[in-house]
């Protein structure tokens, strides 16, 4: 699709292209001129021979900084076409392409020719031919392109005399169709042979055996044909004395992948005379038996979970998560709560219990029916998915700033706050309790625990009941200790009793909200750039003054005061401001931190390589020891992970000493080929951490948790293995 909206988009700023008068091209000659190509149509002979081929070529010189393109144009363009009219029995091959250049535009990636390019057509009169002369008539059609694309044509004549002999040309268009034919690739001396992995992705195997993999380098692979496979400006080649390896990308198009895989080859090699350039036409044939990557990958994820055994890992990550940095602030506010019921009723303490239980579970249920909808209508969906989205970010980076504020005694939710939470208030704190379920579980969600990796991923691949069954469990985990507290006197018991104590201690939990709220600003600003500051603190100014304008009515006796109206219409009208800010967020998959790499990305790549699989095959096959971090500027258990065992003095010294490639991946923007990774190991989010030891067939996945003393003990194996 996108390679259609690109060229749709051409021909419309093209458009006035379409207009110009064909007298341009027309009467047909030899030599046409149009405003950024110059086409001319030559001959390789200066008198041709009934019965004997000879060579026509489409010589193309473009302006400066221009292009057209080849048969397969990549992303977006089109192939120069010929239309020919010949006299009777006389016939024209295809056009025989010359070797592409990669144009990398904007990102999007297309394969063409620029400056001056000789388009090669074999041109077969009959042995009847008669006649002294005889006319070549081609219309040609092209797109050429820089920071616009334009279609042009041309009509173009070639008369060419009949002898008994065919005559050669001219010196130099002789050196023209020379150059043109060393352009040409020939035919691969190699088999070749192709695998496609469970996710679709190709790999080319060329077998070139005997190769000095020193002296090749530049390696590139362009398909043949549109569809199949992506486009892409970097590819990883692997080459070995036993061939060449090329892991691709699969294309948009929705057939199966073909018998054969055609393109063409390019390398450079080193010789004694210097580097040279070589180019084969290569036809791979699919080899079913060969399923590469994909493979290796899945079977590290292990065997696949029960229904049962996903419930009880469920239910141990939710309890464990409850220990998590990002949810202990929540619970430690819910604990203050509970504290304040101590000599209570117990049944009211088993209210406050239920309630936040409820608040949990219903949470819970919500973000099932969300994962079953959208997987329903868009597929595949990760834990932790809508922290991708900078809206979502920019939301809960509110509430944070609003539940700190609370905390901080700034407002209270149930007095006359703009004239409602009275019923809040006859309630008992039920609501509240139940809200504060509703809010560990938005809190939880950037954390991954133990336990829980595995049971997401099978409940994110299963049925609707069973994955609703797997996020219930694991809410329940997450309620659990609150709940059997409430539910028991002996633990009742070891509550300490209210006092001025717990005033101070909700007014200390306050600072933890504040720093998630600068947390969020900060992951928003990894996702959107520097604007995403202004439009989240100017947000928070605003909804920090409607506050305070509330606050200043609240004690009046006359609530429907035209003051007090005002009041409530200025504080209404920030909140709307506070809220149009989301408004003016990008909201889309690819954004600011994504598309500008690591120099500006939240996640530190300090000494990491870009994960990309292909780097991956690479360094595996090449018997290197590969470490792949997937992580994300929004989930705190990777980061705590990078800063306590990934980052240390001690860990980075042994990741050198052992010459590990060490990869990273950056998940805080959707990323389809890291979730097309995760999917394939089984797991629905971040963090997840591979070890490859050299020669092992699988990698291994470590802990979700992370310390200083696993890493090394793994990074010790590869030493004691090389002595």
């Amino acid at each position: 699709m996108p390679r259609f909206l690109a060229l749709l988009l051409a021909l419309l700023v093209a458009g006035p292209a379409f207009a110009q008068p064909a007298a341009q091209s027309s009467p047909a000659q030899s030599v046409v001129q149009t405003d950024n190509v110059r086409a001319e149509l030559l001959s390789d002979v200066a008198a041709a021979k009934p019965g004997e081929p000879f060579w026509v070529g489409l010589r193309q010189t473009m302006r400066p900084k221009w292009h057209t393109y080849w048969k397969n144009p990549g992303e977006s363009g089109l192939p120069t076409e010929i239309a020919w009219t010949l006299p009777a029995g006389v016939t024209a091959g295809p056009i025989v392409w010359p070797v592409p250049h990669v144009f990398d535009i904007g990102g999007v990636i297309n394969y063409g020719f620029k400056d001056d390019i000789l388009l090669l057509v074999r041109i077969t009169p009959p042995a009847t031919l008669a006649g002294d002369t005889f006319k070549l008539a081609a219309e040609a059609n092209w797109l050429v392109c820089e920071d616009v694309c334009i279609p042009e044509e041309a009509k173009l004549e070639l008369a060419l005399p009949l002898a008994a002999a065919a005559t050669p040309s001219d010196p130099k268009t002789r050196a023209l169709f020379e150059t043109a034919r060393r352009n040409v690739p020939m035919e691969s001396p190699w088999a070749a042979r192709y695998g496609v992995s469970k996710t679709g992705d190709p790999t080319l195997v060329v077998e070139a055996k005997g190769l000095k993999p020193d002296t090749i380098g530049n390696v590139y692979f362009f398909p043949a044909e549109w569809g199949h496979v992506a486009a892409m400006a970097k590819q990883t080649a692997s080459v070995t004395a036993e061939g060449i390896r090329i892991p691709l990308r699969k294309g948009e198009a929705k057939t199966p992948m073909p018998a054969a895989l055609a393109g063409t080859l390019v390398l450079t090699e080193k010789t004694a005379d210097g580097t040279v350039q070589q180019a084969f036409d290569v036809s791979a044939k699919l080899d079913p038996a060969f399923v590469p990557q994909a493979a290796t990958l899945a079977a590290a994820g292990g065997e696949q979970l029960t229904l049962v055994q996903a419930l009880l890992f469920a239910l141990l990550g939710g309890l464990i998560l409850n220990l998590m940095p990002c949810v202990f602030p929540v619970l430690a506010m819910k604990a203050a709560a509970f504290a304040r019921l101590a000599g209570h009723e117990r049944s009211e303490m088993r209210r406050d219990g239920l309630a936040y239980t409820a608040g949990v579970l219903v949470s819970f249920a919500a973000m099932a029916a969300a994962v079953v909808a959208i997987r329903a209508s868009v597929g595949d969906v990760s834990w932790g998915f809508q922290f991708q989205s900078p809206v979502f970010t920019l939301l809960i980076a509110y509430l944070f700033f609003v539940v700190g504020l609370n905390l901080s005694g700034v407002f209270e939710f149930g007095n006359r706050l703009a004239g409602v939470g009275q019923g809040l208030v006859a309630r008992g704190g039920t609501t509240g309790s139940f809200f504060t379920g509703v809010l560990a579980v938005i809190v939880a969600t950037p954390c991954t625990a133990p336990f829980m990796a595995a049971a997401l991923g099978f409940a994110l691949s299963q049925p609707a009941p069973a994955t609703v069954a797997v996020l219930l469990a694991m809410g329940l985990g997450l309620a659990l200790p609150y709940l059997a507290l409430s539910m028991t006197p002996a633990l009742q018991r070891l509550m300490p009793r209210p006092g001025p104590w717990m005033d101070r201690l909700r007014q200390f939990l306050a600072f933890p909200m504040y720093a998630s709220a600068v947390w969020m600003i900060w992951v928003l600003t990894q996702q959107t750039g520097s604007d995403g500051v202004l439009y989240a603190l100017g947000g928070m100014i605003l909804i920090a003054f409607a506050i305070w304008l509330l606050r200043i009515g609240s004690g009046s006796s006359t609530s429907a005061s035209p003051g007090t109206w005002l009041r409530r219409g200025v504080a209404a009208a920030a909140v709307l401001l506070a809220f149009a800010a989301v408004l003016k967020i990008d909201d889309s998959p690819a954004t600011a931190a994504s598309a500008s790499g690591a120099a500006t990305s939240g996640v530190n790549f300090d000494g990491w390589e870009r994960f990309s699989r292909a780097r991956m095959t690479e360094a595996h096959a090449a018997g290197k020891p590969v470490f792949v971090d997937f992580t994300a500027a929004w989930c705190i258990t990777c980061l705590v992970n990078e800063r306590v065992a990934l980052e240390t003095p001690a860990t980075k010294k042994a990741f050198e000493q052992a010459s590990v490639v060490k990869l990273k991946g950056d998940w805080t923007n959707r990323d389809a080929e890291i979730t097309s990774v995760l999917k394939e190991l089984g797991r629905a989010g971040v963090p997840l951490y591979l070890f490859w030891a050299p020669g092992a067939e699988n990698p291994k996945i470590l802990p979700q948790v992370l310390t200083e003393s696993m890493i090394l003990s793994e990074l010790s194996s590869i030493q004691q293995a090389k002595r």
